[in-house]
């Protein structure tokens, strides 16, 4: 009755307990779950505006770049203003306006020495007030017949050209874009006027009118790849619109109050949409670029990265409420055990719990380890992006223009002077710790080039890793005669030494020139590449210096028909070692004559292998198959690092060939000789059987089918031929009841006389004696 009374107390403490403390452990497991979650989203957010203000920097960036050129544009048409207003001629006309027909003349002619070759000014002309002509480089006419005809503003009278434009003063104005009808084709003018004589604010004489091609500056626009979805105006210095790409002038006027600084961007509802506008503001004449473009155009990557976070991060939350649930209801059994034992053991102390809360503590602890080690992590990230900025600066693939000293400084590079130097090393042999070639065992190799290279350098360059067994070092001084070639061969054969000594490492350094500008770094490593290919030509474990190699104008090889034919036979016959012999004189002719490019190398390879092939045209399919397939002749060659290894796999490929052929002859003299076997114990029982006879058979000169048989058997034909008969004799001499006679002309003898005497040679004893002893 007390143990029934017991267990049931202890059922439902059991019910209450699991309700207290399988609630608190899948709460702790939650707010786990949950700490790392909020931490992630709120750097989320701060990455989030890093990537907003990135976006909205780039547009920025790309205003700068069309208010640059913009701004050469304008130059260059206010250069040409100059230029005529300056004219003596035009200066004498506009003081004697009255002057003769010939002096106009003169001065048409004078303009049209001005004409440019920019394709954005598409006309100019001159307007003098008195005597009310105007002047272009082409004609001389009035301004009535010149707006009536020849260049027809839509949208703005008569009158008005001449009072707003024509007269009055005006220096270096420009006005909006119109549409002009000039002959049969319409175009965008923007004008620019420059009231005359220049200088002169009340007695103005006439005007200089410059016309500027808006189709032009538009194809320069259309080159921003955001601009399909948005708009660009252009603004003067008065905030009144020269040209846009969008027909709809009032989106700009209630941003306009807003383009306080020289640049920036903005965000703006136009029309119920949320629209980003970003403008740039030029020094020089004061006009404002601006952009607006649907805010999710511009933010379209940050949205693309948001969404996937967000997926993540609620993915994450199902999976962790899950996971704590899971894991609340399995630990939930030790501590179970626990509580029965103290029960049973009527210890009831709170300090029974206390090894679950030390649980919790440890495992709170851990998770900001591996936090703390997350973070140390991606700052160790930083030489990663060093190396992936100096990767692409040798390459030529950084905008040296915008970049700054704190970008550099970013990204741990310091450039202390403006002479740069490349080298570029390949490594040729791995470390004598590497059996086998893993990556693994490559980057290892890597690591020990590029940290004794950075200890011998003492900052004075940088190691970047390029390829599986190549890495460049860029040399940067402030003087010219601290990276002389002196000094760089100094530096190469120090390391050369080290690495062969201590780690029996063999590499191959190609330097470049000395380039004296961070724009010219890319040349640098073209010209390291470049000297890197002549390695083919000078072998591994060599220095090569482009200023070495840069005049270099081989044409040819020597490779002549002549030898290719002699090779070509020496290859027939099977004899290799003649073979050897030709190949070699060939690549000492033509690398001794230092006019062998890597080029010309590959192409004296690719011939020699040609003729290899040729070879291969009299080999049978099957064989020709297999002997493919074992050497990879291509491969083999193209391969190849140096000329040495082109000459060995060559000749090995040759080898194999000779191999082949003189397996096929011996083969082939087997076939014949059991072939003339054959043939002999069919027809040596004829009586006419000869040797002459035997060799029209098998069309073959009688000396060198004798010859041969010798050869291939060891012994005389004509003595194989006695020593069968004579076999065959004795076999037929047990036979009683046929004469010496006729057992002779059955082996092949006319009479008994013949086989009488080659048995006793051979024997010792005449076939009658013999049969006896039977």
């Amino acid at each position: 009755m007390n143990f029934c009374k017991r267990f049931t107390m202890f059922g439902k403490n059991m019910s209450r307990r699991r309700k207290t403390v399988f609630l608190r452990l899948m709460y702790s497991n939650i707010i786990i779950l949950l700490l790392p979650m909020i931490f992630g989203t709120l750097l989320f957010n701060k990455i989030e505006s890093i990537m907003i203000h990135n976006a909205n920097k780039s547009n920025i960036a790309l205003l700068e770049q069309v208010r640059q050129v913009m701004d050469n544009r304008l130059k260059e048409v206010e250069q040409l203003s100059m230029q005529i207003h300056s004219n003596q001629k035009l200066n004498s006309l506009l003081n004697e306006p009255h002057s003769s027909n010939y002096k106009y003349i003169e001065l048409v002619k004078e303009l049209a020495k001005y004409r440019v070759i920019s394709t954005h000014i598409n006309d100019y002309y001159v307007y003098m007030s008195e005597p009310n002509v105007i002047l272009s480089p082409t004609m001389k006419t009035n301004p009535f017949l010149f707006f009536k005809h020849i260049q027809i503003y839509h949208n703005i009278p008569f009158k008005d050209l001449i009072n707003t434009r024509l007269s009055g003063h005006h220096f270096q104005q420009y006005f909006p874009s119109e549409k002009v009808k000039m002959g049969y084709h319409e175009k965008n003018i923007i004008s620019f006027v420059q009231s005359l004589p220049f200088g002169e604010r009340t007695d103005i004489k006439g005007a200089l009118v410059i016309n500027i091609d808006e189709q032009q500056i538009r194809e320069m626009l259309n080159q921003m790849e955001w601009l399909n979805s948005g708009s660009i105006y252009i603004l003067d210095e008065h905030k009144n619109i020269i040209m846009s790409t969008n027909d709809n002038k009032n989106i700009l006027a209630e941003l306009k109050p807003l383009f306080h600084n020289k640049e920036g961007s903005l965000t703006h509802k136009i029309n119920g949409k949320e629209m980003t506008a970003s403008y740039a503001t030029s020094t020089k004449n004061g006009w404002t670029y601006v952009s607006i473009v649907p805010k999710e155009i511009v933010l379209s990557q940050v949205n693309l990265v948001k969404s996937w976070a967000f997926a993540l991060i609620l993915a994450a939350f199902i999976i962790g409420i899950i996971a704590s649930y899971y894991l609340a209801n399995r630990n939930y059994r030790p501590i179970q055990e626990v509580v029965t034992a103290i029960l049973n053991g009527n210890n009831r102390s709170k300090g029974s719990y206390s090894n679950e809360i030390d649980f919790i503590k440890h495992t709170i602890l851990s998770s900001i380890d591996e936090q703390t080690q997350l973070n140390r992590i991606v700052s160790q990230q930083a030489p990663v992006i060093r190396a992936d900025f100096l990767s692409r600066l040798i390459r030529g693939q950084v905008n040296i223009s915008t970049i700054t000293n704190r970008d550099l400084e970013i990204m741990g590079v310091r450039l202390v002077g403006d002479y740069y130097r490349i080298l570029t090393i390949q490594i040729d042999r791995l470390s004598q710790f590497i059996n086998e070639n893993t990556e693994t065992e490559w980057a290892l190799t890597r690591f020990i080039v590029s940290n004794l290279s950075e200890d011998l350098l003492k900052c004075k360059g940088y190691t970047i890793e390029v390829e599986r067994d190549q890495l460049v070092i860029l040399l940067n001084h402030k003087d010219s005669s601290e990276v002389n070639e002196t000094w760089v061969t100094a530096f190469i054969h120090e390391l050369k030494d080290i690495l062969a000594q201590r780690f029996m490492i063999r590499i191959t350094v190609a330097v470049s020139q000395i380039h004296c500008s961070m724009a010219e770094i890319s040349e640098c490593y073209s010209e390291a590449v470049m000297a890197l290919d002549y390695r083919i030509v000078k072998g591994t474990n060599s220095i090569l210096f482009y200023s070495d190699i840069k005049d270099s104008k081989g044409h040819d090889y020597h490779y002549p028909m002549e030898t290719e034919v002699q090779l070509f036979n020496y290859a027939k016959s099977g004899d290799f070692v003649n073979i050897e012999k030709t190949l070699d004189r060939i690549f000492q002719a033509n690398v001794h004559s230092q006019k062998l490019t890597p080029e010309l190398s590959k192409c004296l390879s690719y011939d020699l292998l040609s003729t290899w092939f040729k070879l291969l045209s009299s080999v049978n399919e099957e064989d020709k198959k297999r002997i493919m397939d074992v050497n990879s002749p291509f491969k083999l060659v193209s391969d190849s690092s140096t000329v040495e290894e082109i000459q060995q796999n060559i000749k090995r490929l040759y080898e194999e060939y000779c191999t082949y052929i003189n397996d096929s002859k011996t083969n082939h003299n087997e076939r014949l000789y059991q072939e003339i076997i054959e043939f002999i114990e069919e027809n040596y029982h004829d009586c006419m059987f000869s040797l002459n006879k035997m060799a029209d058979h098998f069309n073959m000169n009688s000396s060198y089918l004798s010859a041969f048989f010798k050869k291939q058997g060891g012994q005389n034909m004509s003595d194989f031929i006695t020593q069968k008969r004579v076999a065959e004799s004795k076999k037929m001499l047990a036979d009683q009841t046929l004469t010496i006679s006729e057992i002779a002309k059955k082996v092949g003898y006319s009479n008994s006389v013949g086989l009488i005497r080659v048995f006793k040679k051979v024997e010792g004893i005449p076939p009658g004696k013999y049969r006896e002893t039977l």
